[in-house]
């Protein structure tokens, strides 16, 4: 009798990886990808039966209903969910585009432009969580087992310095929680002194910031990046700032801290080791964001303490 397993999983959650120890047994392995396009995969399993070959079949099937009909042409199926956080397969698909395209794709548009079935928008994944019952034998497999993720190292070895911008470097004079002009830019104290330091220490400096407020329409990409090197120069320090443009609510990019594009285009492009590197903000979306993607966390408060 044919031997049958479905690998289900949040996308990027690392279900090939999973599926490859079956592949090299000689199992076929069905996917809906075939040489970059989606292919009917009901149809290739279907076949795959009729034929008697032993299979292992992996898609996202979130639902009951996505695989039952799997189950159904089956006497005999196993199931392996790959229980990955969306947080983590976040990452996961981040790290992905840098490999295959040496950038993020931030946005949805961003990513229909990429022109590359593995590369999906944020709210995928968000729709797998909103949609995801996990799988079990009420349904008809006959064993359902959990494979619990699992990151290796990419043994980058440079450690940063990253830094939040505002109420955490600067304050401003104007009307916004964010300057719109570079004359609006006031350093808070402790800050020279203490990047010093660390500039001294080795540590690569580095800014992520969040800036709805280019989206709302209070200040212009120009503006913001002129407000950055505002305060550079005040610091006295060169850090190299990333900043997302994007709307705050609800949350529609890979860029907006928490979420982790920035973070991980900060890992691959200046080959971080994310052990090494201290995160310094003020808000809880900036200790969420440092502890996804592994850094050390630090409130600006404590971190600039006299």
């Amino acid at each position: 009798m044919a031997k049958v397993i479905m690998i289900c999983g949040a996308p990027a959650s690392g279900k090939t990886t999973v599926a490859q120890d079956y592949i090299n047994q000689g199992y076929i392995h069905l996917n809906r990808h075939e040489n970059g396009k989606l292919v009917d995969l009901l149809s290739k399993f279907k076949h795959a039966m009729d034929v008697g070959a032993n299979v292992v079949v992996e898609n996202n099937f979130p639902t009951a209903e996505s695989r039952r009909p799997y189950i159904e042409l089956c006497d005999d199926i196993k199931c392996i969910h790959v229980d990955t956080s969306i947080e983590e397969s976040q990452i996961n698909a981040l790290h992905r585009m840098w490999k295959s395209h040496k950038q993020i794709f931030f946005t949805a548009e961003l990513t229909r432009e990429a022109n590359d079935i593995n590369i999906f928008p944020v709210a995928a994944l968000f729709r797998y969580r909103k949609n995801h019952n996990p799988p079990s034998l009420s349904e008809g497999f006959t064993s359902v087992e959990k494979v619990k993720f699992q990151r290796q190292s990419l043994n980058y070895e440079n450690k940063a310095l990253i830094l939040d911008y505002d109420d955490t470097l600067r304050y401003n004079t104007g009307e916004f929680g964010y300057p719109c002009n570079p004359s609006e830019v006031r350093i808070l104290p402790n800050r020279v002194k203490k990047i010093k330091q660390y500039q001294d220490a080795g540590y690569i400096l580095l800014g992520v910031s969040n800036q709805s407020g280019i989206h709302k329409g209070n200040l212009r990409i120009e503006d913001a990046k002129a407000c950055f090197e505002r305060t550079n120069e005040l610091l006295g320090a060169n850090i190299d700032f990333y900043f997302c443009p994007h709307k705050s609510n609800p949350p529609n990019c890979y860029c907006r801290k928490p979420q982790s594009a920035l973070g991980v285009l900060l890992i691959e492009k200046y080959k971080l080791n994310s052990q090494e590197c201290i995160f310094v903000g003020d808000q809880t979306s900036d200790a969420t964001f440092a502890k996804r993607l592994g850094f050390n966390f630090y409130h600006a408060d404590r971190f600039f303490k006299a």
